[in-house]
């Protein structure tokens, strides 16, 4: 084949030209310290550095969760155990209630105590908002756990489901003597005061409605069989016998609204308690400043009586809040109240409250009837006998009175322990899952050394090597034109 000067000269310019390509590539790897300068040098290496950086975009914002996480359930930590802290205080205060004696102003310090620790727990506690949500209130972090303000426009119909086992035995005092001109003391001594027992429960709301729907239980029996009883409404203001509220048949049981109490009968209690499931339908419409609001602990139904409006919520203790921490990974940060902070610690104290109140009306008709009797005649003797036969009575209901709020202050210490062991669990929980946010916080940081090493080795050049090459393909290019120049310098015109 002839090979002619053009033909040199265009493979030499065609040679050079890959040279130059080549002396270029590893000019500019050295210059920018990369592979590559776009994706068409080498597609393998482009897909792979987009790979990477979607990995680590991602990695960056798991550990933003994260940390977002962890700020959410240390703040639910922190308070779970403030809350732990004041339910030892009350665990405590009741013991050394319960073993003493004290005066109407020991009474009234008790219970300034007990309503400060109960206050803690649930308005600054329980209603605990963390950078403006709360902390507490599942899904709806907008919605305070208790009510701002005092509310009387919207009914709520509640069904609450009751632990069989919070049905207590109750110690009660039913009777009183009351004074009046025309009785005897034969008359004053029928009408000792008695020690009762029946079985009572209390519901999470006092100040329930009286009128509209019958409250209904409804509960499985040991045969298995689902059986409905509608509870008789007894206001403790139409008691017509003292404590009359509490003196149910043995087939009956009683519901009173003032206090959110269920009484059984002996005969409905017996077969309650050989079953399961128990749970009640009650209506409350009047609500105080700072009263739980029960779409956060129960299945519940509203009613705004103003607009006819109606709302349903059922799914409290079931609104977890999940955050994604890493690829294909969710975790829990939220603790609902409903699932930690039970409402039956400040029932408890309120009860303890009412009793207070109780024995504090009992002392006061005690001091009348003492004015009384240092007021009488003394050749009245008539009289005498029959303020005095008062007077015995009615410190005989006050003595009993003492023992059911010593045994309120048992019933108390109880309540907190199990209160406090149900909070152990949710803490377990809690702490469970913030070990694993933990561990996984220190995957990912392992997982983003890893990625960026092997983004590194994949987008990264070598100086070194480059360095090297750029050096062979520059003394590889002067050679080629040292040679080109030769050869294309050179013509016929040299031969003739």
């Amino acid at each position: 084949m002839r090979v002619t000067n053009n033909m040199m000269r265009s493979n030499s310019l065609m040679n050079m030209q890959k040279n130059k390509n080549v002396y270029n590539k590893y000019l500019q790897q050295y210059n920018t310290q990369k592979k590559i300068q776009r994706p068409s040098d080498d597609p393998t290496v482009a897909v792979r550095e987009l790979k990477f950086r979607t990995e680590l975009a991602e990695i960056s914002q798991y550990k933003s969760n994260i940390e977002d996480a962890l700020s959410w359930m240390n703040e639910t930590e922190t308070v779970l155990g403030q809350i732990a802290d004041r339910l030892d205080d009350i665990e405590y205060y009741c013991t050394q209630a319960a073993t003493g004696t004290y005066d109407a102003k020991q009474r009234a310090d008790i219970v300034a105590q007990l309503k400060e620790y109960a206050e803690y727990i649930y308005e600054q506690c329980a209603n605990h908002d963390y950078a403006g949500r709360y902390i507490f209130t599942g899904h709806r972090t907008d919605v305070p756990l208790l009510f701002k303000e005092a509310q009387s426009n919207i009914t709520y119909t509640i069904t609450e489901n009751l632990d069989i086992n919070s049905i207590i035995k109750y110690d009660y005092v039913y009777g009183e003597a009351s004074y009046d001109d025309a009785k005897s003391a034969e008359d004053y001594a029928n009408e000792a005061s008695l020690f009762q027992t029946t079985h009572r429960i209390l519901l999470s709301y006092d100040n329930c409605d009286k009128d509209g729907q019958d409250v209904t239980l409804t509960y499985t029996d040991a045969q298995g069989n689902t059986k409905t009883v509608t509870a008789i409404t007894k206001s403790v203001s139409d008691d017509a016998t003292y404590n009359e509220h509490l003196h149910p048949g043995e087939n009956e049981v009683y519901y009173v609204p003032e206090t959110g109490e269920i009484v059984f009968g002996d005969a409905v209690y017996d077969d309650i308690r050989a079953g399961s499931g128990l749970s009640v339908i009650y209506q409350k419409t009047e609500f105080s400043k700072n009263d739980i609001r029960p779409e956060h602990y129960f299945v519940c139904s509203t009613l705004d009586n103003s607009t006819g409006e109606t709302a349903k919520y059922t799914n409290a203790g079931k609104q977890n809040i999940n955050y994604q921490v890493n690829f294909n990974q969710t975790l829990t940060v939220n603790t609902e109240a409903c699932n930690a902070i039970s409402m039956s610690t400040g029932r408890a104290i309120e009860d303890i409250i009412n009793r207070c109140n109780d024995i504090d009306v009992i002392e006061q008709k005690l001091a009348e009837v003492k004015k009384r009797i240092s007021d009488c005649d003394e050749g009245d003797t008539e009289t005498l006998d029959n303020l005095n036969e008062l007077k015995s009575q009615i410190e005989t209901q006050l003595a009993l009175e003492k023992t059911v709020l010593t045994n309120a202050f048992g019933s108390t210490i109880t309540i907190c322990q199990k209160e406090i062991t149900n909070l152990g669990v949710a803490e377990a929980d809690h702490g469970s899952r913030y070990a694993r946010l933990e561990m996984t916080q220190k995957r990912l940081e392992e997982q983003e050394i890893d990625t960026e090493e092997a983004q590194s080795d994949n987008m990264d050049a070598d100086l070194g090597e480059a360095y090297i090459q750029f050096n062979e393909a520059n003394l590889l290019y002067q050679a080629i034109l040292n040679a080109t120049s030769q050869i294309l310098g050179q013509s016929l015109l040299d031969f003739i």
